[in-house]
């Protein structure tokens, strides 16, 4: 009975004290959804702003102010993907016993050394050779003899197989099988890899106040956000003259570099900066290291020219997604802003490959200040979190001197 009092007192001032350890000064609804299943939510820069650098803050709560479990992902400034693009089969004649013959259209005469043959699962060996034509009536060698083999994958149904060949582009390629000693195989697909780029999804992060000043020599852009954001690319929409080269930086801010001097640690400040180039045979965008920042300068060299005529400036995040499973009739709240609070660990980060890439996305809806953002050092928070420790530590110490009592009369 003494020792369930002992857990229970012990579980109790734990709870108090983590109520206490979290102080958000954010909160932001999400809108509902239709139905149950993964969403990810988009967070917007007012909420990216106001969170610590790797989001360790952000929580989920349901309407009974559990956490729910979620994963963060953020989009690459540049994806390379690889695409299998068909090429159009326009006969496959199957002849048991004979020679099987499989045509492909280039009709692009896409210039290739390969061709990506996608075949269902058999154990067989089968001898092919390959020549092109680009009329159907001269046919010229590209491969006398291949072998296809091993055609078997675990994991589907289908295997993909790939034949190599001289470079050429001919408009129509035609395998030949040898069937003579088996069934013919089953071909689903001809095609290619193709590998390609693709740009992140960027948010543009609303400017509250632009200034600009053109001095003697340098243009003077300032653009201020109203509350802190982490900027991540600048786009320079430039109308006038037609050609230009202009060096230049953009100013982050400063922070504080600490050195020793004769056994003595001084602080200096040092300007955290990025170079710029604005050429008009390039465009005018520019990528920023991530850094938490409340305003901006751009510092345009125009030397003896005039000044750019610079219709506007975007500047632009990364998209940053929060996935979870939601479900209809339910309210969820996004809570945040909580310089000390530790980043929580979920079973759901190793199950991240069983969740889709492409899911439904949910908005944030209005911000909602849970107290003043600026606020003064929290004393109060902290002696209460002190007494509540020395509280636990009398706690445990007289439940142990009374056990020990209860030892020894036994």
């Amino acid at each position: 009975m003494k020792n369930k009092s002992l857990l229970l007192f012990t579980g109790l001032l734990f709870r108090c004290l983590s109520s206490l350890a979290q102080d958000f000064a954010w909160q932001a609804p999400l809108a509902p959804v239709a139905q149950e299943g993964y969403y990810q939510v988009l967070l917007p820069p007012q909420v990216i702003g106001r969170l610590q650098p790797h989001q360790e803050d952000l929580r989920l709560l349901d309407q009974k102010g559990q956490a729910v479990p979620y994963l963060l992902r953020s989009e690459a400034p540049v994806q390379n993907r690889t695409l299998f693009k068909p090429y159009q089969i326009l006969r496959y004649a199957r002849t048991p016993g004979g020679v099987s013959e499989l045509l492909v259209h280039n009709p692009q005469k896409r210039t290739m050394n390969n061709i990506s043959l996608l075949i269902g699962n058999a154990e067989v060996r089968k001898q092919v050779s390959l020549s092109g034509s680009d009329d159907q009536q001269n046919w010229y060698v590209l491969k006398e003899q291949d072998l296809l083999y091993a055609i078997r994958n675990t994991q589907q149904t289908a295997e993909v197989k790939l034949l190599d060949f001289p470079l050429s582009n001919y408009r129509y390629l035609r395998l030949q099988l040898n069937d003579s000693a088996s069934a013919p195989l089953n071909i689903l697909q001809a095609g290619y890899y193709d590998t390609y780029s693709q740009v992140g999804k960027y948010t543009r992060i609303p400017v509250q106040a632009f200034s600009r000043i053109d001095s003697a020599k340098t243009t003077f852009l300032r653009l201020r956000f109203g509350q802190p954001v982490y900027p991540e690319q600048l786009v320079f929409y430039i109308s006038a003259p037609q050609l230009y080269h202009r060096p230049g930086k953009v100013v982050l801010g400063n922070r504080k570099v600490y050195e020793r001097r004769r056994r003595k640690r001084r602080a200096h400040s040092e300007e955290i900066s990025m170079p710029l180039l604005l050429h008009s045979n390039a465009p005018a965008v520019l990528d920023l290291p991530r850094h938490q920042v409340k305003e901006l300068e751009v510092q345009i060299e125009n030397s003896d020219n005039q000044p750019l005529r610079i219709d506007s400036v975007q500047v632009l995040q990364l998209n940053r997604y929060l996935i979870a499973t939601l479900k209809p009739h339910q309210t969820y709240t996004l809570r945040f802003g909580d310089e000390t609070l530790a980043a929580p660990a979920y079973d759901l980060q190793f199950f991240q490959d069983s969740i889709p890439q492409h899911l439904p996305l949910v908005e944030v809806k209005a911000l909602q200040a849970l107290k003043n953002e600026k606020k003064a050092p929290r004393r109060s928070s902290t002696l209460l979190i002190w007494a509540a420790i020395a509280l636990l530590a009398v706690g445990l110490g007289y439940m142990t001197v009374k056990l020990l009592r209860e030892m020894e009369k036994k």
